[in-house]
């Protein structure tokens, strides 16, 4: 008998095929996944099949942001109804609060579940529960498969906010262990985990609160299959860095486990197939995990229509217009020169800083503002941010900064506004690299969000010196990048003191930040905040406060089309690349 395991993670709200930022149809989405899915059991009688997303799923593209609009007839509900069979969280599905995970899982009827974390006397103790087991009826007899889920504990710190005295979170590893072994108690016959983090043998990730745990699950006893997500990366893929002496990338396993992280945005499906003998007790004779591009998938124009109804709703909702900008804004330089997506994003955070100073008692102290793209190709070359110049829309607001960050105002000194400095200043490589710029990418990389620019300074950063943090920012060496810091045209003193407009996102992750003092703390999100901002018509001056030296020509990568937005840059396309990104020249 063969058991077949679709999977889902990281959708970020990536439901149907259209971009709607850039306003084009595209080749994948959930929609794409969930035919390839529906044509595949058609094809396939015999089989057991049974479908699993692993988180992260409510929140990122703009259908997420209609249903937050929208949570008493949330769009996304039926078609979960409709799809999937169990449900796992991630950590994003906190971003809007627990009454909003109450709305949404309110009409839900499949079984959502978690295994790390107790939802105390909330409502969603009772829409949550710690594990699932789904009956399959076979010719052989009953099969009964369980599923457990996991997500970082770092779910405290990132949504501080909306989860400290409503919840509490265990270890994963320790939890999944104890709840597998529940499930076998309860009769399962094989135990599938849904992990919400990524496969790294990084040190702090191998402790026991680490983020990124999936390679410590692969020694767990009684665990017959691994979704795992929450990096945005592919597995099995050719491309996956790891040093482990037992995977076997043709099989898809570690360890001997069948396991598949199939990306991000619903770009690919992941598939776990088992060969069981139901005259063994249920014993697995062979395994495999794969994935499924969606670019590879036909979607018929009939199977589309089924949500076209959906689909206009997102685009009405999007279509409000307010103001304009008279030059295209772009995050595709963002990493190495000034960009006016970013800069929008401090200057908003600012403005709002200062409209509610006097009703929160702010203290009589400079205010920094600060920046990152969200989207500076992380996740392929799509992902930037562009909006063209004209009338601005919601949709474009939400494409500067499409997370739900949390608002909040925190104070350092000039000491700690150093080293926030040294941590951003550690995503270049070096003055002899080939590169410029470390990898985007979350694991064993520098994204491009973790690079913060604060637009009221003016620093000069020396990259012939070594990089003094990794991108989680965990020191590494006790090297010194920024030589100088000034303020209004000052130096910046170590005891000096600066109010910050931050989010909860940055300061929960970044340990020298954790324990500072906040000033102010609420649930407004930076997202709305950059709405209302754009809604105000702004005119603000593109400023660049970073100077990088040696001086001289640097190469770096990012997207092809970003060539046709060279405008007064030193910047030169020097060759195009197979994945739609090429390598570029900049004169700093």
């Amino acid at each position: 008998m063969k058991l077949t395991i679709f999977a889902t993670t990281d959708v970020h709200g990536a439901i149907y095929p259209y971009n709607y930022f850039d306003r084009h149809p595209v080749n994948h989405g959930l929609i794409n996944l969930k035919s390839y899915i529906e044509q595949y059991k058609k094809e396939h009688p015999d089989e057991i099949v049974l479908t699993v997303d692993n988180g992260d799923l409510l929140q990122g593209d703009v259908w997420s942001d209609y249903d937050v609009a929208h949570s008493s007839a949330p769009l996304i509900a039926g078609i979960l109804n409709d799809m999937y069979d169990v449900i796992g969280l991630g950590n994003h599905e906190f971003n809007f609060g627990l009454d909003y995970l109450n709305d949404i899982y309110g009409k839900v009827d499949i079984p959502v579940i978690n295994s790390n974390i107790d939802f105390l006397d909330n409502p969603l103790k009772d829409k949550i529960d710690r594990h699932a087991i789904i009956p399959c009826d076979t010719p052989d007899g009953r099969l009964d498969v369980g599923f457990v889920s996991a997500v970082p504990t770092q779910i405290m710190k990132w949504d501080k906010y909306n989860l400290e005295g409503n919840v509490e979170v265990s270890s994963m590893k320790e939890s999944i262990d104890a709840e597998v072994q529940v499930l076998k108690e309860n009769g399962a016959d094989l135990v599938i985990l849904l992990s919400h983090s990524g496969m790294s043998r990084a040190k702090e990730d191998m402790e026991r609160f680490g983020e990124n745990q999936t390679f410590l699950m692969t020694f767990l006893k009684d665990i017959d299959g691994i979704v795992f997500g929450h990096t945005h990366e592919l597995f099995p893929h050719d491309g996956y860095e790891i040093d482990v002496s037992t995977l076997d990338i043709v099989k898809g396993t570690v360890n001997g486990v069948p396991m598949v992280q199939p990306g991000v945005q619903a770009s690919h499906l992941g598939k776990l197939t088992l060969e069981i003998d139901m005259n063994e007790g249920a014993l697995i004779t062979d395994s495999k995990a794969q994935l499924i591009d969606a670019e590879s998938i036909e979607l018929t124009p009939e199977y589309l229509s089924r949500y076209e109804t959906q689909h206009n709703e997102v685009l009405k909702y999007l279509s409000t217009e307010f103001g304009e900008i008279k030059t295209p804004w772009h995050s595709y330089f963002s990493r190495v020169a000034p960009s006016y997506s970013v800069q929008a994003v401090a200057e908003a955070v600012k403005a709002y800083t200062f409209k509610i100073e006097d009703d929160i008692d702010l203290p009589d102290l400079p205010v920094l503002a600060f920046s990152s793209a969200v989207k500076s190709g992380r996740d392929g070359a799509t992902d930037f941010t562009v909006i063209e110049k004209g009338t601005l829309t919601l949709s474009d607001a939400i494409d500067i900064y499409k997370h739900a960050n949390s608002f909040m105002i925190i104070k350092v000194t000039g000491d700690i506004l150093t080293e926030w400095l040294e941590w951003a200043a550690s995503q270049f490589t070096s003055d002899k690299d080939e590169n410029i710029l470390s990898p985007n990418r979350s694991r064993a990389g520098f994204p491009g969000y973790n690079f913060d620019v604060f637009v009221d300074l003016e620093y000069t950063i020396d990259i012939s010196q070594p990089p003094r943090y990794s991108s989680s920012a965990k020191k590494i060496s006790d090297s010194k990048r920024i030589v100088s810091v000034t303020y209004n045209g000052r130096e910046v003193r170590s005891d000096d003191e600066f109010i910050v407009p931050a989010h909860n996102y940055r300061v929960a992750y970044t340990p020298f930040l954790r324990d500072q003092e906040i000033l102010h703390e609420s649930d407004k999100s930076i997202r709305d905040i950059v709405i209302e901002y754009m809604k105000s018509e702004p005119a603000f001056e593109l400023k660049n406060p970073i100077t990088v030296i040696p001086s001289g020509r640097y190469y770096f990568i990012t997207a092809t089309k970003a060539r046709d937005y060279i405008k007064d840059e030193p910047i030169r396309h020097i060759r195009t690349m197979d994945d739609g990104f090429s390598w570029y020249e900049i004169e700093m």
